[in-house]
């Protein structure tokens, strides 16, 4: 079977979480060591080096560079090339669903029509004409979580033609405790710290944490709050300055370390198709504090639940969290089990299984 897999999100400069779906996907589909399978990567025209080359993997670029690619996509023109069995998109974005071949797309989420203020009015119009397109084609449809598959089914689309597959939490490096130490210490970070992990915009909630921190502060000693991420766009809110610390974006094994290191780990978006931080974040043995909106923690042993929409729970599961040491220790456990089995290979697998049940 000779797969292809859309994989232009890698050519983003921000490549975000469907980068980290993406390149996951395609590391895991390479670990499989199919004989039966060949895996192409369908991206426009290849820098040098190539960040989505790797063994095992043939990348087929196309003539134009990124942003012209994009377009003639948006515009229907500039399909994939014959010979594959199945094109696979990993987000809305990409060629036609229209080759002969098996079209399969990953939705990771209908936040546009969720909190359509939290999105830019230019961001609703594109998501919402390649989500009609998508529907209209013959695509099956791949979910990360229930409640995706709850608004595509809410959007029109037939619930047999939805298919569940989770997401892996195994792809950071080995963590580099000295590169994170160096880092804090430029920031000011002590060894105890709180971490949150995220693109800074605004579904992320971002402000309301930092204002939960600084009430839960009024009442009690807490450490640093650090928040990591690149910028995003619209306004924050985000002030660095006593008890908050912005650092940006950092490597995956800056970020590994820091997971291994925190006190505390805090994720409270508005909304999440997945939710790849917090389980990342327990696959390094942090406690987490989750919102109700993240489909990853619903069934994790999180230390607290909060609901992003009311700062008082937030500040509640906070204070709670830093109040009880022996419940980190327990939910840091739990948790590492529990991400245990969050792996990339096996989501390759489901999604192997799924491309070969519907050929």
């Amino acid at each position: 079977m000779r797969v292809g897999i859309v994989a232009e999100q890698l050519r983003q400069s921000v490549p975000g979480g469907i980068g980290t779906y993406t390149n996951g996907l395609l590391d895991g589909l390479v670990a499989l060591d199919d004989a039966d399978l060949e895996i192409v990567a369908i991206t426009s025209r290849a820098p040098s080096p190539d960040p989505v080359a790797r063994p095992g993997l043939s990348v087929a670029a196309g003539p134009w560079p990124h942003r012209v690619q994009t377009i003639l996509w948006d515009a229907g023109r500039g399909g994939v090339g014959r010979g594959f069995d199945v094109v696979h998109r990993t987000s809305l974005a990409g060629p036609p669903c229209n080759s002969t071949a098996l079209s399969t797309v990953m939705v990771h989420d209908l936040g546009w029509r969720r909190n359509p203020e939290l999105t830019t009015p230019r961001g609703r119009r594109w998501h919402e004409a390649a989500l009609r397109r998508t529907l209209e084609s013959r695509a099956e449809l791949i979910v990360p979580s229930g409640v995706i598959a709850a608004d595509l089914e809410g959007a029109g689309a037939a619930p047999g033609r939805i298919h569940q597959i989770s997401e892996g939490a195994d792809h950071l490096p080995a963590a580099d405790l000295d590169a994170a130490a160096r880092l804090r210490h430029e920031l000011g970070v002590a060894d105890e710290f709180v971490l949150s992990v995220s693109t800074l915009e605004p579904r992320k909630n971002l402000a309301t944490l930092v204002a939960a921190y600084r009430e839960v502060a009024c009442s009690t000693t807490v450490p640093s709050l650090l928040i990591v991420g690149p910028a995003g766009w619209g306004e924050t809110e985000v002030i660095a300055g006593d008890l908050i610390s912005l650092a940006g974006p950092v490597s995956g094994s800056v970020l590994a370390a820091l997971y291994a290191t925190c006190t505390l780990f805090v994720y409270v978006p508005v909304h999440e198709g997945f939710g790849l931080p917090p389980l990342e974040a327990m696959a390094h043995g942090a406690p987490v504090v989750a919102s109700t909106a993240v489909p990853s923690m619903e069934s994790a042993p999180v230390v607290a639940s909060v609901e992003a929409s009311s700062m008082t729970s937030i500040v509640m599961g906070i204070d709670r969290a830093l109040a009880d040491p022996e419940a980190r220790r327990a939910a840091s456990d739990a948790g590492q089990h529990h991400a245990r089995a969050a792996r990339w290979v096996d989501v390759a697998a489901a999604h192997v299984e799924l491309w070969r049940s519907l050929s």
